[in-house]
């Protein structure tokens, strides 16, 4: 244990130069879903350079959810039974959000990470986390209502997926450097809870764009 503790010690006293660089920006996300829009959304991470040629870099991505172009009919449920024997029908939507939070390796060519063009690639892990929430028709909540067990308000989507990724930079001296990039990922594991996510919503496989500003920051 002694020796790790000095071998730790060494290290980060040979490590005088270290840079971390913060991104963020807006992002946009599509799937193989035809039915789907593009969901909008905003990224915010860290990259960390381990030379000018490779970097290790973190980010979350928050899309914003949107509506399901499909309904579902919900049989609605007298409040007091005894006295009211209608059973109507009303149509629910599903809302979904996608949150991805994703890690990976990016490998520089043309002038590198610290200076002009250059083009970058790279593979990635990602965790996707999906909120579903029902929406419902306007109703009499004083005289119907509707079943949590079989028609729940919200449930919820996690996901294991890997991919690709690549996209070009150009560094401003001073100012800082601006990025596109676009990812590839496919969803490898799921679980879902209900309500289950609707087909024209949900997407195994994923294209992620975004574009956004880097800012550099180096100490000794």
């Amino acid at each position: 244990m002694r020796n790790w503790i000095v071998i730790i010690m060494v290290f980060l006293g040979a490590s005088s130069f270290a840079q971390v660089s913060i991104t963020a920006g807006p992002s946009m996300l599509l799937g193989t879903v035809s039915a789907a829009k593009p969901w909008a959304g905003f990224h915010f991470g860290l990259e960390i350079p381990r030379d000018d040629q490779v970097t290790i870099y973190g980010r979350f991505t928050h899309h914003f959810g949107q509506l399901s172009s499909d309904s579902t009919p919900v049989l609605l449920s007298p409040i007091d039974p005894l006295t009211n024997f209608n059973y109507p029908i009303i149509s629910s939507r599903a809302s979904m959000n996608y949150n991805i939070l994703e890690g990976g390796t990016r490998y520089y060519l043309g002038n590198g990470f610290d200076f002009g063009w250059a083009a970058y690639g790279g593979s990635n892990v990602m965790i996707v986390f999906s909120r579903i929430k029902n929406r419902y028709d306007d109703y009499d909540e004083s005289l119907y209502k509707i079943d949590p067990i079989q028609n729940p308000d919200k449930g919820t989507i996690f996901g294991l997926g890997v991919g690709l990724g690549g996209g070009v930079k150009y560094t401003f001296p001073r100012f800082g450097t601006l990025y596109t990039d676009l990812n590839i990922n496919y969803m490898l594991l799921g679980t879902t809870s209900t309500p289950q996510p609707d087909g024209s919503l949900y997407s195994p496989l994923l294209f992620n764009f975004n574009i956004g500003y880097r800012k550099d920051i180096i100490w000794q």
